[in-house]
């Protein structure tokens, strides 16, 4: 498959379920009637905070997924079948984190919602493995990316994925905890690792 296309449906995907988060706000209403004074709509807007700390961690975290997407796909050399298909789990995962965003921001410290958005980052996260573990065996990388990249972005990867089914489990006894993890993960992404880094020309290193 041309990269560039598969490259440029990706981005709209990622484009498209980052826009889509800021729709858990909502204007505050009082039923069918508008709050009718300042003193009313500043206190439901305050109310509003959970969402927008789950709509902040949200963002970052697709943000930080299409920067590793960018980064991994720079330096693949071929698009096959399987990588299209692995993707499309990927690009499935990432479209339906808006959702759990919204039910994370309505009710944050319920074990249901941080379950929910652990076991969506969770398959986002199992999709990026798979689609890296195949890219890895059919030898699909440049031959100018140094080994070494590769393996870092391995190491990465699989500890991101550990963390946010460690993230998932906990949810389900301390759903703060568990909030806390999944912002952990995101400031781990945060420092460029493996591929996402300023590579360098392949020196016989293997």
């Amino acid at each position: 498959m041309n990269k560039g296309r598969f490259e440029a449906f990706s981005d709209g995907v990622f484009a498209f379920a980052i826009t889509l988060l800021v729709l858990a706000f909502a204007v505050p209403m009082h039923g069918d009637v508008k709050w009718s004074t300042n003193a009313e709509l500043t206190g439901e807007l305050l109310k509003l905070w959970p969402n927008l700390i789950a709509y902040g961690l949200s963002f970052a975290v697709i943000g930080l997924m299409w920067q590793n997407h960018h980064a991994l796909f720079r330096t693949v050399a071929r698009v096959d079948r399987k990588t299209v298909f692995l993707n499309l789990l990927l690009l499935g995962s990432i479209a339906f984190i808006p959702f759990a965003t919204a039910t994370l921001g309505a009710y944050p410290t319920t074990h249901a919602a941080t379950f929910l958005y652990g076991v969506v980052l969770s398959m986002c996260s199992t999709s990026y493995n798979l689609m890296l573990w195949h890219l890895v065996r059919s030898q699909a990388f440049d031959e100018s990316v140094n080994a070494r990249y590769i393996r870092a972005t391995v190491v990465a990867y699989r500890i991101g994925w550990f963390t946010y089914v460690l993230a998932t489990v906990v949810a389900l006894f301390l759903p703060v905890v568990s909030f806390a993890l999944y912002v952990a993960i995101a400031l781990y992404y945060v420092v460029p690792r493996g591929v996402d880094t300023d590579l360098e020309p392949r020196t016989g290193e293997t």
